[in-house]
């Protein structure tokens, strides 16, 4: 999934807001603290788009393939992303 840098920044910006306003932690750099939010939301997506790639080609290659969008895709799908997730520690 393509996420545009102004999102990121949309929701780094909430999240820092957020965080600050709830009083969880204070910023002596504030846009240290940004940046490293928007870095942490930008690995995340790119980090989902790789694992949403590999698992449907493990799917497509898969002996018992299903139509993309049935159940039992969707079942096998959210299996497998789970499992790339959990091996890529995230």
């Amino acid at each position: 999934m393509y996420v545009s840098e102004d999102r990121i920044s949309h929701l780094a910006h909430r999240i820092v807001e957020k965080i600050w306003r709830d009083d969880l932690a204070d910023f002596p750099d504030e846009a240290r603290a940004l940046q490293s939010v928007k870095d942490t939301i930008a690995t995340f997506f790119h980090l989902a788009a790789e694992v949403d790639e590999a698992v449907r080609k493990k799917l497509a290659s898969y002996s018992q393939a299903k139509v993309p969008g049935s159940r039992d895709w969707e079942i096998l799908y959210q299996k497998f992303y789970q499992e790339e997730m959990v091996k890529r520690k995230w």
